[in-house]
């Protein structure tokens, strides 16, 4: 069976429905506001800095004000977007344990033998974001090569991003052998297209948002296929 049409039809169920619209809203509104305070705090502090100096007769050019305007906004919505969706990503990991087990009830009826340790995910969790912390360092210093550094940012992003998400679902879906085996390795190419896919998609302003819950049933899915090598029964046509 599909696992496109079976992550589309879940996701389209009133249930799942109603679990990406509660954290989209909520994400919507605190970042809306974080955006406003934070742009209006910037310019305070532009104003204070250049009040009584020189400073202050080179930004009151339009140009300067104008350029200032636009620099803050792009820097703004590369930070809001992101921030966004990994706060929405940590609102959806509460929900995940139900999604999973609803998935697992519906097509699959796996018996899981052992759980993963819930400070394995934690120290796990610590490791992923000491290296994506490393790695920001990196880029804030290549910020002299613009192309280069932007890059950098985007796969600091996208490494987080994949690691995360994976965690999130895999210490759902699979017991501790099956986890601990995925974990030796790196993940599988067809685990990353589909993350790298779905970051994508996140980088589409409240687009990465509402999501969420669709990438958890998606990639629930395929773990349940491709890892564990089940077939999805016939149950989940009839409701």
């Amino acid at each position: 069976m599909n696992i496109l049409y079976l992550s589309l039809q879940d996701f389209l169920s009133k249930p799942f429905l109603k679990f990406s619209t509660l954290p989209f809203l909520i994400s919507l509104v605190i970042f809306a506001l974080l955006v406003y305070y934070s742009y209006d705090i910037f310019f305070s502090y532009i104003e204070d800095v250049v009040s009584g100096s020189f400073m202050a007769w080179f930004f009151s050019f339009s140009i300067v004000q104008f350029s200032l305007a636009f620099l803050s906004a792009i820097g703004g919505f590369f930070i809001v977007v992101f921030a966004s969706v990994f706060f929405t990503m940590f609102i959806i990991s509460f929900l995940t344990p139900y999604i999973v087990k609803k998935i697992n009830q519906k097509y699959y009826n796996y018996s899981m033998q052992k759980e993963v340790n819930s400070l394995e995910i934690l120290l796990k969790t610590f490791k992923f974001l000491l290296i994506s912390c490393v790695l920001f360092v990196v880029a804030t210093f290549l910020l002299i090569i613009p192309f280069v550094s932007i890059v950098i940012y985007y796969g600091v992003f996208y490494y987080l991003f994949h690691k995360l998400l994976l965690l999130d679902v895999l210490s759902n879906v699979l017991d501790k052998n099956n986890f601990d085996d995925f974990h030796k390795n790196s993940s599988p190419l067809y685990f990353k297209i589909i993350t790298l896919v779905f970051f994508a998609l996140s980088s589409i302003p409240l687009l990465g948002l509402f999501l969420q819950v669709f990438y958890i049933i998606f990639l629930t899915h395929l773990s349940y296929q491709k890892i564990l090598k089940l077939k999805a029964n016939n149950n989940g046509r009839k409701n």
